[in-house]
């Protein structure tokens, strides 16, 4: 497994690269990068577990670099290792789903216990029984939204894994193009980006399971492709400015 640590200060890159047995948990030699650029390049290019991340940093904070990170690799497990002890960063980092947030100077023996956490984390995860799909009606066909062929076979892979993880990455090899080409054309000749329209069609599809079958909520959650309950909660009320709960409660009693 990959691990990407992502902070402008060398000296604190390689502390971590050297302090941690990154091979006792099982990851791979650290990946670093200086910034959100250089760690989204590393994104389009390795598979990446974890990242280790900074708050402050040139050309985008750690926290907008984790929510690009929630958008496009949403099974990657993050821990911000920072010197910002405000109570707003720590509040933005763990409502976007990070497992730890640790002060610098690091206390490494915290660290540690957190990294045992994630690898469990990540093994859970490889071995979670995903609930059976109950028969839903048929949904309207609706063809692929643009007549760039590009675009629609981008919509047909979107639709085809859309209760997978979809990666930029994955697609762009399938599509033998840069992975920023495609993210910049598809939101030119459909309107949104491609994050949007993956969540869009997430929570219409979370909408048609909540409302046509009796399944958990949680369940919900895992079949629409999202692997953060927390996460799925606070997108799902976004889109309708209602919890799961609610809409379904609502939706029943009509």
């Amino acid at each position: 497994m990959n691990v990407l640590i992502v902070d402008d200060e060398v000296f604190a890159i390689n502390a971590l690269v050297s302090r941690i047995d990154w091979s006792s948990f099982g990851f791979e030699v650290p990946l670093s990068a200086r910034s959100m650029a250089q760690a989204q390049a590393i994104f389009l290019s390795n598979p990446v577990a974890l990242m280790l991340c900074d708050i402050e940093m040139p050309q985008g904070s750690g926290l907008d670099l984790f929510e690009w990170v929630k958008a496009y690799y949403p099974r990657t497990e993050c821990i911000f290792v920072t010197c910002h002890d405000e109570y707003s960063y720590l509040r933005a980092a763990m409502q976007l789903g990070s497992c730890d947030y640790i002060l610098k100077p690091v206390d490494y023996d915290q660290l540690n216990e957190t990294l045992g956490e994630v690898v469990k984390r990540l093994a859970d995860r490889q071995s979670r029984v995903i609930p059976a799909e109950p028969a839903l009606k048929p949904m309207d066909a609706e063809g692929s939204a643009s007549s760039n062929p590009y675009v629609a076979q981008v919509i047909d892979y979107i639709t085809e894994h859309l209760t997978e993880d979809i990666a930029i990455a994955d697609i762009a090899e399938v599509l033998h193009l840069n992975a920023q080409y495609i993210m910049r054309l598809f939101k030119k000749e459909v309107g949104c980006p491609v994050l949007q329209y993956i969540t869009a069609k997430r929570i219409a599809l979370a909408v048609r399971y909540l409302t046509e079958t009796n399944i958990s909520v949680a369940d919900v959650a895992i079949l629409c492709g999202f692997d953060n309950y927390s996460y799925f909660i606070r997108i799902f009320k976004r889109f309708t400015n209602e919890t799961p709960v609610a809409f379904r409660k609502n939706v029943k009693s009509k």
